[in-house]
Formats: C-alpha cells, sequence, structure tokens
C-alpha cells in the first residue's frame, strides 16, 4: 500500500511539472507572439508611413508640373513669382524651417506634411533663362512612426525638342494645332532594305519593314535584294521602339510608289502583321558579339508635341523702317566676291543688311553679315548662293530670312563627281520662306534652317564645318517634303553628316547608290527609307550591287542613322525655343 501511495505521489509531481513546463512554453510563445505582432505593427507603420511620405513628394511634383507651364513663356522674374505663388502655401525659407499652419495634406490614415525650400548653392545664377532648384519636404506619421523624404529637384525649360531624343520618329503634326487635318498615314515609317537605325525609335503610327531596297530610275523604281532592317541600342542594349499602332513585313514586290501610299495593310496584298512578341521577325537575323540588333516595343499611346516652323518666321524677318537696330539697304542683290566689286563685300560686312530690290538676291563668293533679311520675289525668280572660285564662306551671325526659293549651287548637275561641286560653309541660321535645293554642291553646315516649301538634295555632300575636334551640326526643319538621294554615289566610305531632319510631310531618302551616314536623326509625318548594304558601282554595262547582303553587317550600311547625344548636350544656334519644362530629380533621400 506504501508503494501505491508513492506512485500516486510521483505522478502527480510529474503532472504538475509538466503544467509548470507548459504553461512556461505557452507563456514564452505568446511572448513572441506579442512581440512579433508588436513588430509586424512597427513594420507595417514604417510601410505605410513610407508610402504617405511618397505620396507627399508625389504630390508637390504634380503640382508644379501641371501649374507652372502656364509660366513659362514670361520673363524669368514673372516665373519666379508665379512659382512662389502656386507653392506659397508650403513654401519656407531654409530647410530646418517649421511646417506652415496650410502645410497639411489630407490623409486617410496618420498626418501627412509638406514644405518646399530654395537649398543654397554654390556658384552664378543666370538670370536670363529658367532654372529653378528645389528641396520637397514631406513628412508622414502612422502609428508613431515617422518618416521623411527629401527630393531635390531641377525645374528649368526643356533646352532642345523631345524630336531631337530618337535617332528616327514619326508623328502627326497636326496634334494641338487648329486648322490641321490629320491624315491616316501620319507616323508611318517604312524601312526598305538594310538601314541601319542606332539609337531609338518613335513611331506614332504602323511600322512597315522589307528585305529589299528600292533603286529609283526616273519614274521607274526596281526591287533589290537586301536584308532586312537592324535597330541597336547603345553599349550592347536593345534599344526601344515606341509605337503607337502596327508593324508588318511587305513580302511581296509591288508598285513603290502605291505601297508608300497605302494606309490598311491587307493580307492578301502581302502584309504580314506581327506582335511585339515575335519583332524578331522584322528585322535582321545577322548576329555579332555585344550587337543586339532587333529593339524591344513599348506599346502605348505617344506622347509627342510637334514643332512650330512657321512661329520662328519672326526671329529672322525684318525690313528697314519698322526696326529698333540699324538697317542697310543695298540697291544692288548681287553680293559677289569679284575682284573689282570687293567694296561691296566689305561694305556690307557685318551689318545687318535688308535687300529690298527688285531683283532676287545672289551671293557669290565669301560674305559675312549679322543679320539679313530679302523681300518677296516672283515664283519663278530664285535666291541662290555660288561659289566662283574655292570655298564660299557665308555666315549670318543672327540669321538670315530668304523671302522666296533658294538655290544652293548653279545650275542642276546629273553628275556624281564631288570633284565638280561647287564648295560652301555656310554658318549661321537660316529660314527660307519656299522651296531649299542644294544640287551640285558640297556643303558644309554650321546651321539650323527652316523651310516652309519643298526640301531637295541631290548630287551633293553634305557635312559638318570642323571646330576644334569635332564638326558642327545641321538641323533642317521643313513644312513639306524632304526628298535626299544620289549622295556620295558609289563611294565606300560613307559621307558623314551631322544633323537632323525634319519635317511635317513625307522624309524619304535613298541609300542604294548613295552612301551616308547621318549622326543625328530623321523625324517626319511619314518616313521611308530605302538601304542596301556593302558595294554598289555604276559600271558602262549597269549598276553592280554586293551579293549574299543577309551575311553583311549592319555596319556596311549604305544609310546609317545614329542618334547623336551632342545635340542635346550642346544644341546648335538657332534651335526652336521650348515652351515646355523638364523636371529632373537631383537627389533623394528617405529618413
Amino acid at each position: 500500500m506504501k508503494f501505491l501511495s508513492n506512485e500516486k505521489g510521483n505522478t502527480l509531481l510529474i503532472i504538475l511539472l509538466m503544467v509548470v513546463i507548459f504553461t512556461t512554453i505557452g507563456l514564452s510563445l505568446l511572448g513572441t507572439t506579442l512581440s512579433g505582432m508588436k513588430k509586424t505593427d512597427v513594420r507595417e507603420a514604417d510601410i505605410q508611413s513610407t508610402e504617405l511620405a511618397e505620396k507627399g513628394i508625389d504630390y508637390l511634383t504634380t503640382l508644379i508640373q501641371t501649374k507652372t507651364p502656364a509660366y513659362s513663356g514670361l520673363p524669368v522674374n514673372d516665373f519666379n513669382i508665379g512659382l512662389n505663388d502656386i507653392l506659397k502655401n508650403y513654401l519656407v525659407p531654409k530647410a530646418d524651417s517649421a511646417f506652415l499652419s496650410t502645410s497639411e495634406l489630407p490623409a486617410e490614415k496618420g498626418s501627412l506634411k509638406v514644405k518646399v525650400y530654395y537649398p543654397d548653392l554654390p556658384g552664378p545664377i543666370n538670370e536670363e533663362i529658367i532654372s529653378k532648384v528645389l528641396t520637397l519636404h514631406s513628412e508622414a506619421t502612422v502609428n508613431g512612426e515617422t518618416k521623411r523624404i527629401t527630393s531635390t529637384i531641377h525645374l528649368g525649360a526643356k533646352a532642345v525638342p523631345d524630336a531631337l531624343k530618337y535617332a528616327l520618329g514619326a508623328y502627326n503634326p497636326c496634334k494641338g494645332k487648329d486648322n490641321c487635318e490629320t491624315q491616316d498615314d501620319d507616323g508611318n515609317v517604312f524601312l526598305h532594305g538594310g538601314v541601319a537605325i542606332k539609337g531609338d525609335l518613335y513611331v506614332e503610327g504602323n511600322l512597315i519593314t522589307k528585305n529589299k531596297g528600292v533603286a529609283l530610275s526616273g519614274s521607274q523604281s526596281n526591287w533589290i535584294d537586301s536584308d532586312l532592317p537592324s535597330v541597336e541600342g547603345e553599349s550592347g542594349n536593345k534599344a526601344h521602339l515606341i509605337l503607337g499602332k502596327e508593324m508588318y513585313k511587305m513580302n511581296n514586290n509591288p508598285s513603290y510608289y502605291t505601297h508608300i501610299a497605302e494606309k490598311t495593310f491587307p493580307a492578301q496584298s502581302g502584309y504580314e502583321k506581327y506582335n511585339k512578341n515575335n519583332v524578331s521577325s522584322l528585322f535582321t537575323q545577322f548576329t555579332e558579339p555585344n550587337k543586339q540588333y532587333v529593339p524591344i516595343v513599348d506599346t502605348r499611346t505617344p506622347n509627342f508635341l510637334p514643332i512650330d516652323i512657321e512661329a520662328q518666321r519672326t526671329r529672322y524677318y525684318f525690313t528697314d523702317p519698322w526696326n529698333k537696330f540699324t538697317v542697310s539697304s543695298p540697291s544692288d542683290p548681287n553680293f559677289n566676291n569679284k575682284s573689282h566689286q570687293e567694296h561691296t563685300r566689305i561694305i556690307n560686312q557685318n551689318k545687318n543688311i535688308y535687300v529690298a530690290a527688285n531683283m532676287p538676291l545672289h551671293i557669290d563668293g565669301s560674305h559675312a553679315f549679322n543679320r539679313l533679311s530679302t523681300r518677296k520675289y516672283t515664283s519663278s525668280e530664285l535666291s541662290t548662293f555660288n561659289s566662283s572660285n574655292g570655298t564660299s564662306k557665308i555666315s549670318f551671325k543672327e540669321g538670315a530670312y530668304i523671302n522666296g526659293n533658294l538655290h544652293i549651287g548653279r545650275d542642276p548637275r546629273f553628275s556624281y563627281d564631288a570633284s565638280q561641286f561647287e564648295k560652301f560653309e555656310i554658318d549661321g541660321p537660316i529660314f527660307v520662306d519656299g522651296d531649299l535645293t542644294i544640287w551640285g554642291s558640297d556643303v558644309k553646315f554650321n546651321s539650323t534652317v527652316y523651310v516652309t516649301g519643298k526640301t531637295t538634295i541631290r548630287y551633293a555632300k553634305i557635312s559638318g564645318i570642323q571646330q576644334g575636334n569635332s564638326l558642327s551640326t545641321l538641323v533642317l526643319f521643313g513644312k513639306k517634303t524632304i526628298s535626299i538621294a544620289n549622295i556620295n554615289l558609289y563611294e565606300d566610305t560613307p559621307n558623314l553628316v551631322r544633323g537632323f531632319f525634319y519635317t511635317e510631310d513625307v522624309l524619304e531618302m535613298f541609300g542604294v547608290g548613295s552612301n551616308i551616314k547621318i549622326e543625328g536623326g530623321i523625324f517626319g509625318r511619314k518616313v521611308v527609307l530605302n538601304a542596301l548594304k556593302g558595294i554598289s558601282k555604276n559600271y558602262w554595262w549597269g549598276n553592280y550591287y554586293e551579293a549574299y547582303q543577309t551575311f553583311l553587317s549592319p555596319s556596311k550600311s549604305r544609310l546609317q542613322v545614329q542618334y547623336n547625344s551632342e545635340l542635346i548636350e550642346n544644341p546648335p544656334e538657332g534651335l526652336p525655343k521650348v515652351r515646355d519644362l523638364n523636371i529632373d530629380v537631383i537627389e533623394r533621400k528617405l529618413q
């Protein structure tokens, strides 16, 4: 019996020990759970306060983006007054200043306050351009957890139009304009043959590719076997293709002019439709190390505002009686560099010249003007730049206005012998209120040129003026068609053109017999490019084009377009003024 009693006592002791152990474990687990819940609550509050602080920065950024455009066209001082008025509820003198009573923003949970101040910056301030640096400060508290975010931004006028940020683009020129009719083929791009693009593409309409380029002979057009085009990114990366509509590959050989006028691209006519998942079928299959020749397709609604070309006229046009600066009005518009009229060149040098004579302007030889403006002539007359001997150097320090058609070079020549071309160096912006023709000429530009009529460049060489270790740039904005062909014909080394060509109409360019490399870009309502790769020659028995085009690198293309970042970093004189503003984030901190 005593044994049984001891056994019962031991059992009770074991049970009590187990109760104590499990109670301890339970309390420990409960403490851990409660601690975890507390940490979770803290972590959740931390995340929520960070997200709320981000909303404060987003609010201030959106406020600045939406309100400042109304002031962007004003003088700098008036812009600054307007900006301060926009930010008056949040603007404080310095970083450690207290929040204003009007600085609290509504929040579903917690509290949110914001403030803005101008940081102290070293160096001089340019009072002639819109350029402001601001620090946006947002402070949010949720369940006792406080987070602060500061974002220092630069608010400034865009240096260049958006078009200059792309190697190639096509757009709707009527966007944002009155009395302008949108066409069904606005924004279409045709890439025929081995065209080589390096940089991003902007296509508001459809993209059409084909593995043949076109050679034109009078009204006749012939499809020549080549390769599909290539689009290469920087530093071995893929380029981006911003696409508004669809992508097609043309598999038949239709009439060239019917093809580029197509708007619906029916399958029964040979147009094969592709989506962004099989975009590689539209581009070359050629491969080489560290190169990507097929772009990434970004299918989104493009956002691009056209350039107002005609608005630039008032920057260059002037007449004698109505100006605040001294103007000379010569009776003879025949400026030349002949020895017996050397005094004409010297008298007009570096002056503001208004040509009011009843004859068209002729500039023969080298001349330097400060400003030049002409009257309107009859449609049958031309203003001309001619070169008698050597290289004619013509400069317009503050620009030239040609009221009518301008022809650079003498009578049209169908010779592709560059040694026969007239030679020019043209420096300074020009506004041509008519057609521009460059023919039989070797022209070096450092200019921004506006053309309200058609632009035709044939049997010519176009390049930049050597300035130290670099070449200058030609930027051409046209309202009507730009046609470039027969440039650097049948040469093995490309004619390097540092330039950008933009039109509100069709831009058509050939690299079949021509051999061109553009460092800049091209942009038009509709863009049509034709190219082969490798060697092209003209012999007595006919034309020779190198075979096995698909085995040739895109670097052998006879029409290369390469984006040039210097157009953004160092824009040429005379670019159109841009009313839009940029917001760039300089530094962002979370505390």
